[in-house]
């Protein structure tokens, strides 16, 4: 038994190990690399390493060369079994005013081994409230938007490509 537990805690010690000595900040600037083949371009961004997470400050998020949204806070922890990233204080080009509310409070994406078909998502915002989820196998993108009487009130074309639900909320699903 005591054999067991020495096993358990050596693994542990040595995971968390690996964990804390990622090079987390070479990882992002690889991603964001990678990001630019999509003609996504993250700039301006303060990157720190903070132990088991990443933090990132005042990105601005630009693609094909407009700048389309500013995000004041990412923080990013990867877990082994659960894997969060938090978004902040997002605000989104003025070009998108005539689609959505252009201020986003939070967006949360989480992603689990005990859920692993799926990866979702929380947003809260002028818009109202989003859940939405990504199913890796059968790739499809659900969106549930409950919305605030903001965009109820001046966002109709935008709720007219959603299908309503009967509760009041608009629904939107995408196979990718």
């Amino acid at each position: 038994m005591v054999k067991i537990g020495r096993f358990f805690a050596y693994f542990l010690f040595f995971t968390l190990a690996i964990m804390y000595f990622t090079p987390k900040v070479s990882v992002y600037y690889y991603l964001e690399q990678k990001l630019n083949s999509y003609s996504v371009i993250v700039s301006k961004e303060d990157v720190k390493d903070n132990g088991f997470g990443l933090s990132i400050k005042d990105a601005v998020v630009s693609v094909k060369t407009v700048d389309s949204a500013t995000i004041s806070n990412i923080e990013i922890n990867l877990f082994t079994v659960y894997n969060t990233i938090d978004f902040k204080g997002i605000t989104l080009s003025p070009v998108a005013t005539s689609f959505l509310p252009l201020h986003v409070k939070s967006v949360n994406i989480k992603y689990s081994i005990f859920d692993p078909l799926n990866i979702k998502a929380v947003s809260v915002g002028e818009f109202g409230e989003v859940d939405s989820y990504f199913n890796i196998i059968d790739r499809v993108f659900h969106l549930n938007l409950k919305p605030s009487k903001i965009m109820l009130k001046d966002y109709k074309n935008t709720l007219k490509n959603l299908k309503k639900s009967e509760n009041g909320e608009y629904i939107y699903e995408k196979h990718i």
